[in-house]
């Protein structure tokens, strides 16, 4: 696979993403999508749905790299890859948009992940083996697919929705975890390697992105935004059997949805402002935010750069239980 294709492709996903982010502000001023962010003295009103531009920018980047991949001898891989990890990041993207502004139902939100996982099942097909840490090569037969593909898929899309409420926070963390799989995918072959390449384009995209969305934030990305990031990085995991890595990433999600499964997921990652511009959280942990401003007198950026730090720790746990699978 040509090295140039990839870059520009990458490339591609980060200008689309950084000039309609631009857009995407000023339409949503004028349309009145805006929130409020309330970890700020002042409560400023700030454009909603992000999410819009991340959608587009990974599209575009995608799209690149399928069209310069057409003469390609492996050109059937390559699509099924891109067409899997499309389709079923779209529809929960779709997801997304509603509850931004229909605000669905639990029982929607939980739905319509496990029919978008419909794609990677047909394309997953005849794959049911997955190798497990000091354990081996599992094949879960049937199971594989009517349980364990739609429940990761599921997971993923709304564990990554429930860590957010602080600028800069989702897209951070979905661009180390992209980064990760895109390390990973990079150094293997067939299709673990252009799910890289799709890894590849998401890091781009949501570098771009985190632009716009880190502290002080300009725009957040909407429930649009983060129930996508988490279904392509979910996606891209399942099509390029990095489950383990997967497992890895996750970690802090998973200790997140204890957290607020506690509060009958009613919780919230908000902080509670000081005079002096501090968070904090005087009552019992709703979030791994709270965990953080109960350690110490820290300000929004700061927890945010010290949760980047946490998930940073998982990544690396991730690419090197992902190698010790790839070796047996």
């Amino acid at each position: 696979m040509n090295l140039a294709t990839i870059i520009i492709s990458a490339i591609i996903g980060y200008l689309v993403t950084y000039i309609s982010t631009k857009w995407v502000i000023n339409i949503a001023k004028s349309r009145g999508f805006v929130g409020k962010d309330i970890n700020k003295p002042d409560k400023p009103q700030i454009p909603v749905l992000g999410g819009v531009s991340i959608v587009a920018g990974f599209i575009a980047g995608a799209f690149t790299f399928l069209l310069f991949s057409n003469d390609s001898p492996r050109s059937e891989i390559i699509e099924k890859v891109i067409v899997s990890v499309l389709l079923s990041s779209l529809l929960i993207g779709y997801l997304g948009i509603l509850d931004d502004i229909f605000n669905l139902r639990q029982s929607i939100r939980a739905f319509l992940p496990i029919f978008a996982s419909v794609p990677l099942i047909l394309y997953s097909s005849g794959h049911s083996i997955i190798s497990i840490p000091f354990l081996g090569q599992v094949n879960f037969g049937i199971f594989f697919y009517i349980i364990i593909l739609p429940a990761v898929l599921t997971i993923t899309a709304n564990a990554f929705n429930m860590l957010e409420g602080l600028n800069g926070l989702g897209a951070g963390m979905g661009l180390i975890m992209a980064s990760a799989l895109a390390y990973i995918g990079l150094r293997s072959n067939g299709p673990t390697f252009y799910a890289g390449v799709m890894a590849l384009i998401l890091a781009f995209v949501l570098f771009s992105f985190l632009l716009f969305n880190k502290y002080p934030a300009k725009i957040f990305p909407g429930n649009i935004g983060t129930y996508f990031i988490g279904s392509v990085i979910g996606s891209i995991g399942i099509a390029g059997y990095m489950y383990t890595a997967l497992f890895f990433l996750y970690i802090p999600y998973a200790i997140e949805f204890f957290l607020k499964a506690r509060t009958k997921f009613k919780g919230v990652s908000f902080g509670k402002i000081s005079p002096d511009g501090y968070l904090y959280w005087d009552d019992k942990p709703n979030s791994l935010t709270h965990v953080v401003m109960k350690l110490g007198k820290f300000k929004e950026y700061q927890i945010v750069a010290i949760l980047w730090g946490i998930e940073l720790i998982f990544a690396i746990l991730a690419i090197i239980f992902q190698e010790i699978v790839i070796k047996i």
